[in-house]
């Protein structure tokens, strides 16, 4: 007999379990580098049908000599060819303003070529042999990797390296279970060589083995990662079907290491003589016997927790591994985990931070932007609002009626602005600047050239400006939370304004920790009390008059200066007054003669404050705002309910992805939303993506721990008997050797316990650099980690034990 790979699915079937176990490892190894491989290379594929849809054509040859494309289109590299009309215009900044340089092919020639994967390569060698000028479909190129040269070369070298990677971990479980049964089976190596087989010959049963989990499991990763690549497909529209293309990086990876790795677990036979390995004299350690004491677990456990201890001491290389891989997977769980839990009261407060509706869209209507332009905004739509509404992670979308009138007397609001609110936000110094300007504005020296009238009314004008917010009786409720003194249940007169809250406009002192995204602080705003008296003007009549005497200003206003358009200068037309004021000038004017003219006339409404309202943590509107009920504000404003001035929505931040804020482009009423949940939902993607990495690893890493385990308990066969020939019970053997485990679980666990809270530590520093982050350990994660350990290493020695065989007498006969 010459041939005797066949040996090797015996040997495979003798270790069933451990067979199963490995090649399912590297079933998973491959479900995921086949899934993403085979997912990604389906969306490029869909991607190349949708470009084509529009533009099929893979190079674009320019030039005005008509005979020389003709010569292009005749080449062998061209399969299909077409003129039309192409464009190419590269822009031009000058003067900060952008112009284009246009230049117009009426005869381009769109070819296809042979081989679209070198279509770079190919258009540089028809530019060099015609003489012609040429682009590539950038659009297309990119999706047969063709942007430079090598980068193909590089993209697959990355998806090797990738794809390697993963190899790693399967052929590492492949290594650890082919020594097992090496070990297993070195009697037999031995008689084989005895009876005259070559080391060749040896190496080929052990390559067989190996090749035979290994290409099992490929081909069933490949089975089931072409179900997952099929499902993730269905879910977002692309044909995901299988594809022969990823398999070929997944056997070069695979089975190139399944090679050296063989090499190496064949040592174990070609290294020792035949009658050695006959012997089993591989067993015997070479070392000075050592005599040891009881130790911890011998007070704990008595004689079997001694005997437990030795036996792991006496292997002290395979126990050393086998804490050190579960401490790493503990480990690197504690930190994911404890981030996760950071990250997650990150978002609980960032979601207290901006309230229930954390994004909104719209502006206050005013006489200077009334609510038909206003409705004119794409996203304020009734479609465009169904269609975001709509959206998986939008809990609420709520209508917004709010105008921006003005004050009788900016005294009545604006003078009760808090001194620190003034000093120390960027917003509040603006308001009592304004608020000083507008006292100070019949008593301030003005220059010569100065239009005094225009700037008194635009100071008059800014600064009795305030927001109005009509509520209907949910807003109300909503609001009711943050009443500090009075109630939310309003009169027809009665309104609600804010003396305080937080906000992330203020100065930053040195005593708060400095973060790329600072915390909210909280202000005493403004000193309303119960009772105080605030007059708005009827803007109802002020947007009347407003407009009327605004179009009669518009209609007779001459050109100050004509429009100026030149190759290298444009300017627009100005229009003014006669006496030579501009028209943006004059509208201020106009609206502050209005004002003045309705209080002498009494138009204007008081109303009480009934409610003073502090958001606490809660960031607190930036502009001034006055909230009123919803009919009341209907009778000041002349507005109905078909007058929509925006629209807000409520978002739970667990199910929001990060790029959904850029795609909603939505602003709170407080601050700019999008940039601190960005950061925050970036974080938390990232902190996933390595939390799926690191289970994982350890699922991966937990094959090897039950092959290992179980190939020992295989080999410490005959000890077992003994022990039981001397009195030892079955149940009292089982319980003395789980205590291996549970030793080896303790040991792992607090070493990961420890590690891994200081490496969080350590994380929490550089997370709190960018996030406003409190410190947090996640203490639940040390009892998952803790059970799931104790199952893997409790478990893989708890059943190959319950299948010793019950009669001792063969294992009795077993090789020392």
């Amino acid at each position: 007999m010459t041939d005797y790979r066949k040996l090797a699915l015996r040997y495979l079937k003798l270790g069933k379990r451990r067979s199963i176990v490995t090649g399912i490892g590297v079933m998973i190894t491959v479900i995921v580098i086949y899934a993403a491989l085979n997912y990604g290379y389906s969306y490029i594929l869909h991607q190349r049908q949708e470009v084509r849809k529009t533009a099929d054509y893979e190079i674009v040859f320019l030039s005005d000599d008509t005979e020389k494309l003709s010569q292009v289109a005749a080449d062998d590299r061209v399969v299909r060819a077409y003129t039309g009309r192409y464009v190419v215009e590269e822009d031009v900044f000058a003067d900060e303003e952008q112009t284009a340089d246009t230049r117009i092919y009426d005869n381009a020639l769109y070819v296809n070529i042979r081989h679209p994967y070198r279509m770079y390569s190919v258009m540089e060698k028809m530019k060099a042999d015609y003489g012609v000028d040429a682009e590539l479909n950038w659009e297309l190129s990119s999706l047969y990797i063709q942007d430079t040269d090598g980068l193909q070369a590089v993209a697959l070298l990355v998806i090797l390296l990738i794809t390697y990677i993963f190899a790693i971990f399967a052929v590492g479980m492949l290594r650890n279970a082919i020594k097992m049964f090496v070990l297993e089976q070195i009697k037999d190596y031995g008689i084989l060589r005895c009876i005259g087989a070559t080391k060749g010959q040896l190496h080929q049963i052990i390559y067989c083995m190996g090749a035979i989990i290994e290409i099992a499991g490929i081909a069933a990763g490949v089975l089931a990662g072409t179900g997952v690549s099929m499902l993730l497909g269905f879910a977002v529209g692309i044909d995901a079907g299988f594809h022969i293309q990823p398999v070929i990086p997944i056997l070069i990876a695979y089975l190139g290491d399944l090679y050296f790795v063989m090499q190496e677990c064949s040592k174990l036979v070609i290294t020792i003589s035949p009658v050695s390995a006959v012997r089993g004299e591989y067993r015997i350690k070479k070392e000075k016997i050592r005599v040891r004491g009881n130790g911890l677990m011998g007070r704990l456990f008595g004689i079997e927790g001694a005997y437990a201890r030795k036996s792991v001491l006496r292997n002290s290389g395979r126990f050393a591994k086998t804490v050190f891989t579960v401490m790493i997977s503990i480990t690197a769980c504690i930190i994911c985990l404890s981030s996760w839990d950071m990250i997650h009261a990150t978002i609980r407060n960032t979601s207290e931070m901006y309230g229930r509706y954390m994004a909104e869209d719209g502006t206050a209507a005013s006489i200077y932007y009334d609510v038909e332009k206003i409705q004119g905004n794409e996203n304020l739509s009734a479609d465009t609002i169904k269609d975001t509404a709509s959206r998986y992670y939008i809990t609420e979308a709520k209508l917004i009626y709010r105008i921006t009138d003005n004050l009788v007397d900016p005294e009545e609001y604006y003078g009760k602005l808090d001194p620190d609110y003034k000093e120390q936000t960027n917003y509040g110094n603006y308001l009592g600047q304004r608020l000083q300007e507008w006292r100070d504005r019949d008593k301030t020296e003005y220059r010569a050239d100065d239009d005094v009238e225009y700037k008194k009314a635009f100071s008059s004008q800014q600064c009795s400006m305030v927001g109005i917010e009509g509520c209907d009786q949910n807003d109300l409720d909503e609001l009711a939370r943050f009443v500090k003194s009075g109630t939310a249940e309003l009169s027809e007169d009665g309104i609600l304004v804010v003396n305080g809250g937080s906000t992330l406009d203020y100065a930053w002192s040195g005593d708060e920790r400095l973060t790329l995204y600072d915390p909210a602080k909280h202000f005493k705003s403004y000193d309303f009390q119960l009772g105080d008296k605030i007059r708005l003007i009827d803007y109802k009549e002020y947007n009347k008059r407003y407009h009327a005497a605004y179009e009669q200003m518009v209609a007779e206003s001459i050109v100050l200066r004509p429009e100026i358009s030149t190759d290298s200068e444009y300017q627009s037309e100005v229009r003014g007054t006669k006496e030579g004021r501009k028209t943006y000038y004059e509208q201020y004017v106009i609206a502050e003669q209005i004002r003045q003219e309705l209080i002498e006339e009494g138009r204007y409404r008081t109303y009480t404050v009934q409610g003073i309202l502090d958001f606490g943590d809660q960031l607190m509107p930036n502009e001034g705002c006055i909230y009123m009920k919803r009919e009341a504000f209907f009778d000041l404003s002349g507005y109905d309910e078909q007058d929509v001035t925006g629209v807000k929505y409520a978002i739970d931040l667990n199910l929001i992805p990060a790029e959904a804020f850029n795609e909603l482009n939505l602003k709170n009423a407080a601050d700019d939303v999008t940039d601190v949940v960005y950061g925050v939902l970036y974080v938390r993607n990232m902190i996933r993506y390595v939390l799926a990495f690191v289970i994982f690893a350890f699922a991966l890493s937990s094959v090897n721990i039950i092959n290992s385990i179980e190939g020992s308990i295989h080999m410490r066969r005959k000890e077992f008997a003994q022990l039981r020939v001397i009195g030892m019970s079955r149940k009292r053997l089982i319980h003395t050797v789980m205590l291996e485990g549970v030793m080896t679980t303790v040991i792992s666990n607090l070493l990961g316990f420890l590690f891994g809270t200081i490496f969080t530590i350590y994380l929490y520093v550089y997370i709190s650099m960018v996030l406003y982050v409190k410190p947090t350990v996640s203490w639940w994660a040390f009892g998952v980690g803790l059970i799931v350990s104790a199952f893997v290493i409790c478990g893989s020695i708890y059943v190959p034990l319950r299948e010793l065989p019950k009669d001792i007498v063969d294992d009795l006969k077993l090789e020392e």
